[in-house]
């Protein structure tokens, strides 16, 4: 049975919502309905009923749910103790990312290190709600996310530091500040990067910090989509300025905040982590962290 369509079917029960489903999976709509479709055949009944606005679980669907809990859970069981003997073996280098990795010194960092090392295997993993705490860590992956406070623990590496700015059309009245105080967006529409039940790095607190709440209008987890929803005239956005990239079109800006806040980019592993490739990364940043002081 077909894997991605039983977490396809978990994820359609928790947020009732193709899209949100879409998104969260980085799929289109059209392939989510045809593989639950396609899943829905293979088990000969109905998983949702579509008649309403709003789907809703069928009895079948209800029936099924703890069954298919299981299967997922002692599939990934059986494909992590697999990956974790494949890594040692074959000498892969598993790291959990947000997306926007390449837009970081870290991303020049890893590079280097493979360039150095090419009989190891490279795996990536992106989550855009990647903060420590909120993921259960593995000890043979590494994980690079971002933190709003200084992390101490012994194996965790600051890359770098990063802060908030507005992005908004170049047509907006306040693009011709060089700096924006953030209540004057009080009425603009937020749109706004990550996952509904993950609020992105603060955005909330720092707009009730310059004494409103945010209208928040759109929240999703790419990027491009939010920009192009800025260039369209729907809302601007509080982004980490580096996270951006070269991705700006000519036709949006970004503008200094106050008050902003700052984040901190990091490298993590877990200390008790026995795989050759892991270890050696991070020997590596310690290394060049080192080299540097």
């Amino acid at each position: 049975m077909d894997q991605q369509k039983l977490q396809l079917f978990l994820d359609l029960t928790e947020t009732l919502n193709y899209t949100e489903t879409a998104e969260r999976n980085y799929m289109t709509q059209g392939n989510v309905s045809k593989k639950i479709s396609a899943l829905e055949k293979e088990l000969q009944v109905p998983l949702f009923d579509r008649s309403n606005r709003q789907i809703q679980l069928t009895e079948e669907g209800r029936l099924l749910l703890p069954d298919i809990k299981r299967i997922v859970r002692a599939y990934q069981v059986l494909t992590d103790s697999l990956s974790e003997y494949r890594e040692k073996k074959e000498r892969v280098l598993t790291i959990h990312t947000i997306p926007t990795m390449p837009n970081y010194r870290g991303f020049d960092l890893l590079t280097n290190f493979l360039k150095q090392h090419p009989e190891i295997h490279l795996n990536l993993k992106e989550s855009e709600a990647m903060a420590l705490g909120n993921f259960e860590i593995e000890k043979n992956r590494v994980y690079f996310f971002r933190s709003l406070r200084e992390q101490t623990e012994k194996n965790s590496i600051i890359t770098e530091k990063d802060r908030f700015v507005a992005v908004l059309p170049k047509r907006h009245p306040l693009a011709k500040n060089a700096v924006i105080a953030l209540s004057d967006l009080a009425d603009e529409n937020f749109l706004i990067l990550g996952l509904a039940e993950s609020p992105y790095y603060s955005v909330e607190e720092l707009c009730r910090e310059a004494g409103f709440e945010p209208k928040i209008t759109y929240q999703g987890t790419r990027i491009d989509l939010i920009l192009r929803m800025i260039e369209e005239g729907l809302g601007v956005s509080l982004i980490m300025e580096k996270s951006l990239g070269n991705s700006l079109s000519d036709q949006l800006v970004t503008r200094e905040i106050e008050p902003t806040n700052e984040s901190f980019l990091n490298f993590y592993l877990s200390e008790d982590a026995d795989a050759p490739a892991p270890k050696e990364f991070f020997q590596f940043l310690q290394s060049e962290y080192s080299n540097m002081e």
